[in-house]
Formats: structure tokens, sequence, C-alpha cells
């Protein structure tokens, strides 16, 4: 039995994942083993966060697609791993993958989401329904739970030079406030099949 499936058996009481019990996942440095609790509240964002992401997101937009391939070609550079994990990227090498149709495609629409993401900052059941049902769906194209939270953090050093003018430690922690509460979703809607 591999170690992940002994660790998830101590943790879980079970090799089986379900929502009632924990998701064991790799911690970013993969050194350390976390879980998820899907029964845990989400995280929380502030009216100030709010405030900073909308902000924020007026000036991202203006190179929002720019923003989406630099952040997957950094995260598949990082961690390619994540590479092998989209189909459509395996035969393509990282070095050519900037100028990649869908590569771009694909960053579009998780630019897309994180739009959506902030604009529904203000309904919070339509942010956790949608990021519920992309988690779901991610589960169904086999990504790995570990590899949800490895976008935030690539994603922020992308929107830094963006905004090196306002960048402060209180918009860092927007941004990880925002990619937390979206985590969060996903990793729910993935432990729910």
């Amino acid at each position: 039995m591999s170690l992940l499936k002994r660790i998830k058996r101590s943790v879980t009481g079970s090799s089986q994942t379900s929502e009632k019990k924990l998701a064991v996942i790799r911690s970013k440095n993969k050194e350390t083993l976390t879980a998820f609790d899907p029964q845990n509240p989400p995280p929380e964002i502030s009216a100030r966060d709010v405030e900073i992401l909308k902000e924020c997101w007026k000036i991202v937009q203006q190179n929002v697609a720019e923003v989406g391939i630099i952040t997957f070609v950094g995260l598949f550079e990082t961690h390619p791993e994540v590479h092998d994990a989209f189909m459509s990227f395996r035969a393509i090498n990282t070095s050519d993958l900037e100028y990649n149709a869908i590569l771009r495609k694909h960053a579009l629409r998780v630019m897309g989401t994180v739009d959506k993401c902030i604009y529904r900052l203000d309904n919070r059941d339509k942010l956790r329904e949608l990021m519920t049902e992309l988690g779901i769906r991610h589960k169904n194209y086999s990504v790995k739970i570990e590899f949800i939270e490895l976008m935030g953090p690539q994603f922020i050093s992308s929107i830094k030079p963006h905004l090196e003018t306002l960048w402060t430690d209180e918009y860092e922690g927007a941004w990880e406030n925002l990619f937390k509460l979206m985590c969060y979703y996903m990793k729910k809607g993935m432990c729910s099949i």
C-alpha cells in the first residue's frame, strides 16, 4: 500500500474518500500532507478584500490573455507533473506552449472563471455553485486534488508586474483569500463524487 493511501486510511479510517471524511492532499511543498475537510466552513473574504479584488481586476483585465498564458507556462515550468495532466498539452514542449492556441483558450477560460468569481463575491451562493461544479468537472477529467492549490500562487506572481504600483501585502492577502475560497469549493466538488 502506498504511503499516501496509508496516511489517507489513518486520517479517514478508510482508503475511500467521501464528503463526510477527510480528503488527504499534498501541500505546496510536497513534503507535508494536509487534509481537506469539506465539512469545515469556507474561507472568509472581507469587504475590503472584495474592494481590492475588484479594483485590481479592472487593471488585470487589460492584459488578461497575457496573464493567463504566463500563469500556465509558469505553472507547467514549476510543476511539470501538472503539464502531464493536460491531455491536449502532453505532446507539446513547454517552451512552445506560449504560442499554442489550445493553451490560450484554456488560459482565457480560467481567467473568465476568475472574473466570474470576483463578480460573484456579492452573491456567494453563485460563486459556490460555479466552483463546486468546476471541481466536479475537474474530478471527471482525473485532475489530482493536490493540483488545485497550485494555480493561486502562480496567478498572483503573474499579476504582480501589472499591479506593481499598487501592490502591498494587503493586496496579496486579498488575492490569496480569493484563491483559498475558489479552491475550497473546487475541492468540495471533487470530494462530492
